[in-house]
Protein backbone atom coordinates (compact mmCIF):
# COMPACT_ATOMS: atom_id res chain seq x y z
CA UNK A 1 0.00 0.00 0.00
CA UNK A 2 1.11 3.10 -0.51
CA UNK A 3 0.88 6.86 0.85
CA UNK A 4 0.32 10.23 -0.08
CA UNK A 5 3.56 10.57 -1.32
CA UNK A 6 4.14 7.00 -3.41
CA UNK A 7 6.53 5.92 -0.46
CA UNK A 8 6.01 2.10 0.23
CA UNK A 9 4.01 1.82 3.82
CA UNK A 10 3.98 -2.05 3.94
CA UNK A 11 4.04 -3.91 1.17
CA UNK A 12 2.52 -3.70 -2.89
CA UNK A 13 -1.02 -4.70 -3.34
CA UNK A 14 -0.77 -8.74 -4.08
CA UNK A 15 -1.98 -8.22 -7.57
CA UNK A 16 0.43 -5.72 -8.90
CA UNK A 17 2.99 -7.43 -7.67
CA UNK A 18 1.73 -10.86 -9.83
CA UNK A 19 1.06 -8.31 -13.06
CA UNK A 20 4.87 -7.11 -12.68
CA UNK A 21 5.52 -10.95 -13.20
CA UNK A 22 3.70 -11.23 -16.33
CA UNK A 23 3.23 -7.46 -17.84
CA UNK A 24 6.78 -5.38 -18.18
CA UNK A 25 6.16 -2.07 -16.69
CA UNK A 26 7.66 0.68 -18.28
CA UNK A 27 10.91 1.30 -17.69
CA UNK A 28 10.72 4.74 -16.85
CA UNK A 29 8.10 3.92 -13.69
CA UNK A 30 5.02 4.80 -13.50
CA UNK A 31 3.38 7.86 -12.30
CA UNK A 32 3.38 9.78 -8.80
CA UNK A 33 0.48 11.40 -7.59
CA UNK A 34 -0.14 13.01 -4.19
CA UNK A 35 -3.17 11.20 -3.22
CA UNK A 36 -3.45 13.02 0.12
CA UNK A 37 -3.76 16.08 -1.91
CA UNK A 38 -6.02 14.64 -4.76
CA UNK A 39 -8.69 13.33 -1.52
CA UNK A 40 -8.30 16.84 -0.02
CA UNK A 41 -8.79 18.46 -3.42
CA UNK A 42 -11.86 16.21 -4.82
CA UNK A 43 -13.21 14.41 -2.20
CA UNK A 44 -12.36 10.63 -4.04
CA UNK A 45 -10.23 7.80 -2.51
CA UNK A 46 -9.18 5.81 -4.45
CA UNK A 47 -8.68 2.03 -3.84
CA UNK A 48 -5.06 0.84 -2.88
CA UNK A 49 -4.24 -1.52 -5.68
CA UNK A 50 -5.10 1.58 -7.99
CA UNK A 51 -3.13 3.90 -6.64
CA UNK A 52 0.01 0.96 -6.66
CA UNK A 53 -0.79 0.44 -9.98
CA UNK A 54 -0.31 3.79 -10.79
CA UNK A 55 3.07 3.90 -9.14
CA UNK A 56 4.20 1.04 -10.92
CA UNK A 57 2.91 1.80 -14.35
CA UNK A 58 1.38 5.41 -14.75
CA UNK A 59 -0.96 5.99 -17.61
CA UNK A 60 -0.89 3.80 -20.59
CA UNK A 61 -2.16 1.46 -22.57
CA UNK A 62 -1.93 -2.51 -22.20
CA UNK A 63 -1.21 -4.04 -25.77
CA UNK A 64 -1.95 -0.99 -27.64
CA UNK A 65 -5.52 -1.79 -26.88
CA UNK A 66 -6.79 -0.57 -23.27
CA UNK A 67 -6.26 2.45 -22.16
CA UNK A 68 -5.19 3.68 -18.52
CA UNK A 69 -6.14 6.91 -17.09
CA UNK A 70 -4.96 8.25 -13.36
CA UNK A 71 -5.38 11.38 -12.12
CA UNK A 72 -3.56 14.48 -12.93
CA UNK A 73 0.04 14.68 -11.31
CA UNK A 74 2.90 17.16 -11.53
CA UNK A 75 3.32 17.63 -15.39
CA UNK A 76 0.76 15.92 -16.53
CA UNK A 77 0.17 16.35 -20.39
CA UNK A 78 -3.24 15.93 -20.88
CA UNK A 79 -6.38 17.98 -20.14
CA UNK A 80 -8.59 15.00 -19.94
CA UNK A 81 -7.84 12.48 -16.74
CA UNK A 82 -9.43 10.07 -14.10
CA UNK A 83 -11.24 12.57 -12.66
CA UNK A 84 -11.97 15.12 -15.54
CA UNK A 85 -15.47 16.23 -14.95
CA UNK A 86 -16.08 13.69 -11.86
CA UNK A 87 -17.84 14.25 -9.02
CA UNK A 88 -17.56 12.53 -5.36
CA UNK A 89 -19.91 10.86 -5.01
CA UNK A 90 -20.38 9.51 -8.91
CA UNK A 91 -24.19 10.29 -10.03
CA UNK A 92 -24.73 6.81 -11.17
CA UNK A 93 -22.31 5.49 -9.18
CA UNK A 94 -19.35 4.62 -11.11
CA UNK A 95 -15.93 5.79 -12.31
CA UNK A 96 -14.52 5.12 -15.53
CA UNK A 97 -10.55 4.19 -15.10
CA UNK A 98 -10.12 2.62 -18.71
CA UNK A 99 -11.41 1.77 -22.31
CA UNK A 100 -10.12 0.53 -25.31
CA UNK A 101 -10.13 1.52 -28.91
CA UNK A 102 -13.57 -0.02 -29.52
CA UNK A 103 -15.33 2.43 -26.94
CA UNK A 104 -15.83 -0.92 -24.27
CA UNK A 105 -15.16 1.09 -20.86
CA UNK A 106 -13.84 -0.30 -17.56
CA UNK A 107 -15.41 1.50 -14.47
CA UNK A 108 -15.32 1.03 -10.84
CA UNK A 109 -18.83 0.61 -9.38
CA UNK A 110 -18.16 3.05 -6.20
CA UNK A 111 -20.04 1.14 -3.19
CA UNK A 112 -18.64 1.06 0.04
CA UNK A 113 -15.10 2.05 0.78
CA UNK A 114 -12.31 2.65 -2.01
CA UNK A 115 -11.04 -1.00 -1.68
CA UNK A 116 -14.54 -2.85 -1.63
CA UNK A 117 -15.21 -1.35 -5.16
CA UNK A 118 -15.62 -3.70 -7.68
CA UNK A 119 -14.74 -3.87 -11.65
CA UNK A 120 -17.93 -3.29 -13.91
CA UNK A 121 -16.80 -3.96 -17.80
CA UNK A 122 -19.44 -1.64 -20.03
CA UNK A 123 -19.29 -2.87 -23.87
CA UNK A 124 -19.36 0.05 -26.20
CA UNK A 125 -23.45 -0.89 -27.17
CA UNK A 126 -24.15 -0.47 -23.71
CA UNK A 127 -26.76 -3.47 -23.71
CA UNK A 128 -25.24 -5.60 -20.68
CA UNK A 129 -22.79 -4.42 -17.70
CA UNK A 130 -20.73 -7.50 -16.71
CA UNK A 131 -19.52 -7.03 -12.83
CA UNK A 132 -16.18 -8.58 -11.53
CA UNK A 133 -15.87 -9.48 -7.63
CA UNK A 134 -12.47 -8.11 -7.64
CA UNK A 135 -10.61 -4.98 -8.20
CA UNK A 136 -8.88 -3.19 -10.85
CA UNK A 137 -5.41 -4.97 -10.63
CA UNK A 138 -6.82 -8.40 -9.98
CA UNK A 139 -9.01 -7.48 -13.14
CA UNK A 140 -6.06 -7.07 -15.02
CA UNK A 141 -4.08 -9.71 -14.07
CA UNK A 142 -6.45 -12.35 -14.56
CA UNK A 143 -7.41 -10.64 -17.79
CA UNK A 144 -3.74 -10.74 -19.12
CA UNK A 145 -3.22 -14.44 -17.96
CA UNK A 146 -6.83 -14.93 -19.92
CA UNK A 147 -8.16 -16.45 -17.05
CA UNK A 148 -11.11 -13.91 -17.32
CA UNK A 149 -12.96 -13.36 -21.09
CA UNK A 150 -14.85 -10.65 -20.79
CA UNK A 151 -17.04 -9.71 -24.38
CA UNK A 152 -14.23 -7.19 -25.45
CA UNK A 153 -14.86 -5.22 -29.14
CA UNK A 154 -10.67 -5.40 -29.76
CA UNK A 155 -8.60 -8.20 -29.37
CA UNK A 156 -6.43 -8.01 -26.53
CA UNK A 157 -2.93 -9.08 -27.82
CA UNK A 158 -0.95 -11.21 -25.50
CA UNK A 159 1.25 -11.89 -23.98
CA UNK A 160 0.58 -8.52 -22.48
CA UNK A 161 2.82 -5.33 -22.97
CA UNK A 162 2.43 -2.02 -21.80
CA UNK A 163 3.45 1.48 -23.21
CA UNK A 164 3.71 4.23 -20.46
CA UNK A 165 2.25 7.51 -21.69
CA UNK A 166 5.98 8.79 -22.19
CA UNK A 167 7.30 6.06 -24.20
CA UNK A 168 3.58 7.11 -26.51
CA UNK A 169 4.97 10.35 -26.38
CA UNK A 170 8.81 9.52 -27.53
CA UNK A 171 7.08 7.51 -30.20
CA UNK A 172 4.31 9.98 -31.82
CA UNK A 173 7.73 12.65 -31.73
CA UNK A 174 10.23 10.10 -33.68
CA UNK A 175 7.32 9.26 -36.05
CA UNK A 176 7.43 13.38 -36.16
CA UNK A 177 10.56 13.88 -36.26
CA UNK A 178 9.98 15.80 -32.53
CA UNK A 179 11.74 16.15 -29.13
CA UNK A 180 10.56 15.27 -25.93
CA UNK A 181 11.70 17.64 -23.60
CA UNK A 182 12.26 17.34 -19.98
CA UNK A 183 12.15 13.28 -19.90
Amino acid sequence: MTNGSDRYEDTMHWAVEDLRRVMQPPRDGGDTVDWDALRAETGWELPADYRDFVAVYGQGGISDSIGILTPPFDGYPYGDHLLYGAEWPPVDGTLTWGSNETGDDFLWRCTGGADQWRVVFRPRDRRREHEYDMGMAEFLLRLVQSDIRPPLGAELELPATFASWREEERRRLDEEGGELEGF
